[in-house]
C-alpha cells in the first residue's frame, strides 16, 4: 500500500499541537455533597479516571501569563453579565487575542471571537480508587472549646495527560485572512509566553500548590491544524517500579508527521527508551524540547 506524507510548508496554514503528561495529585473539585469534596470524574471502560478542567487549565495558565506580563482585558457587566468590555481587542489586550470572547452592545449585537489557543481537559491515566482523607479542625475548635467539625476529601495521586493546540495562522489576527494587527515578531512572542508557561505550569489549591510541569510531552508545528496525539497517550503499566508510556501508539500516529514530530522527556521517570523505540522522532531533554519548539514558531513567522 502506497504511503503518502504531509508536506509542510510555510506557504500551508500553520498549526500548533501537543500533548502532554505531567504528574499531580487531587488538582480539581467539583460541588460536593455535604461535607464530602468530590473530585471531578468521568466513567470509561467502567473504570472512575478524575480530570482538570479546560477552564481549570485555561485559568491558571492566564494567571501564570498575567503575572508576568499583565495580559487581562478590561470587563464590563453593563449588559448584566460579565463579559469583555467593548474595548477589549487584540492588538492591545493579549488575553482577548488568545483566548478568545464575546462582546454584546445594545442594538448591535454580541461579537464574538473563538479562542486560539485551546485546552482539552487533563485525564488521569489512572484509575480512582476511592482513597479519601478524613480530616477535621481540631486546632481551630481547641482554641474556641467548640466541636471540631469533621470533613472528607478524595484524593487521587495521578499520571495527567491534556493536549494543547495553538492557531498560529489567527494570532494577531480576527480574521485569518486579513492583515495582521500586530507585528509577526510580536505575534511569535505571544506564543513563545505561552509555551513558557505550559513549561512551568501549576496550580494553587485547597492550600498547596500542584506541579504541572511536563514529564513527557510530544507535538510540533505542522502544515495541517490538527491534535494529533490527542486520545493516544496511553500507559503499559509499570515495569521496574518506572511507569510504561505506549509507544507503539505514538509510532502509528506520527507515521506520517515523523519529520515535524518532537518530544521530550525528564530522564529517569519512565522506562521507556524513546530513541530504540521512537528512532525516528527527535528526542531530547524538555528544556531542550521548548528551545526547538520556539525556534520553530520564529521560522514560522519569519516565514509568514
Amino acid at each position: 500500500m502506497k504511503k503518502y506524507r504531509i508536506k509542510e510548508s510555510n506557504n500551508m496554514k500553520g498549526g500548533l499541537t501537543l500533548s502532554i503528561i505531567f504528574d499531580a495529585s487531587s488538582a480539581n473539585y467539583g460541588e460536593g455533597i455535604g461535607n464530602i469534596s468530590e473530585l471531578k470524574k468521568l466513567t470509561k471502560n467502567n473504570k472512575l479516571y478524575t480530570f482538570i478542567s479546560r477552564q481549570a487549565l485555561r485559568y491558571d495558565i492566564f494567571r501564570i501569563l498575567n503575572d508576568s506580563q499583565s495580559i487581562e482585558a478590561p470587563l464590563s457587566k453593563a449588559s448584566g453579565v460579565v463579559q469583555f468590555s467593548p474595548d477589549a481587542n487584540i492588538k492591545d489586550h493579549i488575553e482577548a487575542d488568545l483566548f478568545g470572547y464575546m462582546k454584546t452592545e445594545k442594538k448591535q449585537g454580541a461579537t464574538t471571537r473563538s479562542a486560539v489557543v485551546r485546552f482539552s481537559p487533563a485525564v488521569s491515566l489512572e484509575a480512582y480508587n476511592d482513597d479519601i482523607e478524613f480530616a477535621a479542625n481540631h486546632n481551630f475548635a481547641k482554641r474556641v472549646k467548640d466541636n471540631p467539625n469533621p470533613f472528607q476529601i478524595e484524593n487521587h495521586s495521578s499520571l495527567y495527560t491534556y493536549t494543547v493546540t495553538i492557531d498560529l495562522d489567527r494570532i494577531g489576527k480576527e480574521d485569518a485572512e486579513e492583515k495582521p494587527a500586530i507585528s509577526n515578531t510580536a505575534r511569535a512572542e505571544r506564543v513563545k509566553s505561552v509555551l513558557d508557561v505550559i513549561k512551568l505550569l501549576n496550580r494553587e489549591i485547597k492550600g498547596r500548590v500542584e506541579n504541572f510541569n511536563p514529564l513527557f510531552i510530544i507535538g510540533g508545528v505542522y502544515g495541517i491544524k490538527n491534535p494529533y496525539f490527542l486520545g493516544r497517550i496511553k500507559l503499559d503499566g509499570v515495569i521496574d517500579g518506572k511507569s510504561s508510556i505506549n509507544t507503539k501508539i505514538l509510532y502509528a500516529t506520527s507515521e506520517s508527521i515523523k519529520d515535524s514530530t518532537m518530544l521530550g522527556f525528564v530522564d529517569g521517570y519512565f522506562s521507556n527508551d524513546f530513541q530504540k523505540e521512537l528512532p525516528e522522532i527527535s528526542a531530547s531533554s524538555i528544556e531542550s524540547f521548548f528551545n526547538e519548539l520556539k525556534k520553530k514558531v520564529d521560522g514560522y513567522y519569519e516565514g509568514a
